[in-house]
């Protein structure tokens, strides 16, 4: 029998957290293991209990849930991300940072009933390892690139990027218009060559040698230039730190 996914739930209401606790109980394939008031709280409950998703709610004075992002386990550990909020206008922003659902309070039990029914039909996280059957790329290997609209064959070291959009990812190939490609951004991880591709975060891979310009605009924010692809790329703070530290261990 399949275990069911663990789910930790992030609210500074405690009702509200008493109520999502209740209306998962109908699902056996969702088991709260725990919950936090804030994000502070939330780091050691998660960090304890490893969960495979993180129902997280937006508006937390003083902060938001968006600052507990850069905070998650790092690949292959981060859970994903089911935003929680009474407020519709932070859905785009939801999804650009690649969560997987956005569930607007109060939450209906159909409405519900879809995250869980995503949630379960996505990889779990533990089955997202090395496949042997899957033999790692090389910077010459050839990889068939297909969308709606065309279907490329590729050298790897012509990818520029890969941003993750939930269970597809945006491919930047360097000069070709960017392709969107069902295939997760972790599946892309788990094969491109680690010493010239690094996940900065969980929803963007570069190809680090492509590497042209870094702007700090601010503490939490980093704007870089890659070659090959055209417009800017913004990456947060523990992102910048990671891509400066690969960068200097790479030489």
């Amino acid at each position: 029998m399949t275990p069911p996914r663990r789910a930790v739930i992030v609210d500074d209401e405690r009702l509200a957290r008493k109520r999502l606790r209740d209306l998962l109980k109908v699902h056996p394939g969702i088991t709260v293991v725990g919950e936090a008031d804030s994000v502070e709280t939330a780091v050691p409950v998660i960090a304890e209990h490893r969960p495979d998703v993180v129902f997280l709610d937006v508006e937390m004075p003083p902060g938001n849930g968006f600052d507990l992002l850069p905070l998650l386990p790092d690949p292959p550990h981060t859970p994903e991300v089911v935003f929680v909020t009474a407020y519709e206008n932070f859905a785009l922003r939801a999804f650009e940072v690649s969560a997987i659902d956005y569930l607007l309070k109060p939450i209906h039990t159909e409405r519900l009933a879809l995250t869980v029914q995503r949630l379960l039909s996505s990889p779990r996280r533990e089955d997202t390892g090395d496949d042997p059957g899957e033999e790692a790329w090389t910077m010459e290997s050839r990889v068939t690139l297909s969308d709606r609209r065309i279907k490329s064959m590729v050298e790897i070291s012509g990818i520029v990027a890969i941003q993750a959009l939930g269970a597809y990812s945006r491919v930047s190939v360097a000069g070709q218009p960017p392709m969107i490609i069902l295939r997760s951004i972790s599946e892309w991880e788990r094969r491109l060559p680690s010493a010239e591709f690094l996940r900065v975060d969980r929803s963007l891979i570069i190809q680090t040698g492509l590497l042209r310009k870094m702007k700090m605009v601010s503490r939490d924010e980093t704007e870089i230039s890659l070659e090959g692809m055209q417009g800017i790329l913004a990456i947060g703070r523990v992102a910048t730190l990671r891509l400066k530290k690969h960068v200097r261990d790479m030489g």
